[in-house]
């Protein structure tokens, strides 16, 4: 009796044993493959990081000061002067149109400084206007010039004026330009035009901006 027991037990042990083992030959499941692309067929890229694009230095700080500070020239009066206590002339309308285009209000949030030859220069570098209207001379040091603005005077005599900015500012001289640009496509330089200029008989035309 103690024979067949152990005989038995025997049996069962090996019993275990193979089903643990599994039958031969047999594999790990494999895990699905991911389908290769068929020809001609693209696979969907993710769309790129959103790029932000730096603003103008100065117009940053005008729009966060609330003014756009301009200089005009205290030596030519038909372009800017000072009329029962406001300034008129076609730099001041010139000077409402960028200021508009800059998101402020032309009549109230420009602030206007009559400069002489010696102070403009220093005047666009150290901050105390943002534009300078005419009076900048080319390769001045630390001045920047944008335009023309106007071209004055007859055929073979003309005279360019040109705003000035400080130097280094690339997106406020583009955006400059691109004010100027709209304002003679819609016709608003040319009214500004025939309510200074042209009144006081100066012989003024657009300037052709590149």
């Amino acid at each position: 009796m103690g024979s067949m027991r152990s005989g038995l037990l025997a049996v069962l042990s090996i019993g275990v044993l193979v089903s643990g083992c599994g039958a031969p030959g047999a594999s790990a499941p494999e895990r699905s493959a991911a389908p290769e692309p068929t020809p001609g067929s693209t696979r969907a890229l993710p769309p790129p990081d959103p790029v932000e694009l730096k603003e103008s230095p100065a117009i940053s700080e005008i729009r966060e000061r609330g003014k756009l500070l301009v200089g005009v020239r205290s030596d030519a009066p038909k372009f800017a002067r000072r009329e029962q206590g406001r300034y008129v002339g076609f730099d001041v309308e010139m000077a409402r149109i960028v200021a508009a285009e800059l998101g402020l209000n032309p009549r109230t949030q420009v602030t206007f400084r009559r400069l002489p030859p010696t102070l403009r220069a220093n005047a666009i570098r150290g901050g105390s206007v943002d534009i300078q209207f005419g009076g900048v001379d080319a390769g001045t040091s630390g001045v920047a010039r944008v335009g023309p603005y106007v071209v004055t005077g007859p055929p073979g005599e003309e005279n360019k004026l040109h705003l000035g900015v400080t130097s280094g500012d690339e997106r406020l001289r583009g955006k400059l330009r691109d004010i100027l640009r709209t304002a003679v496509d819609d016709g608003s330089w040319q009214r500004a035009r025939d309510s200074t200029l042209a009144a006081s008989g100066i012989r003024a035309r657009p300037p052709e901006l590149r």
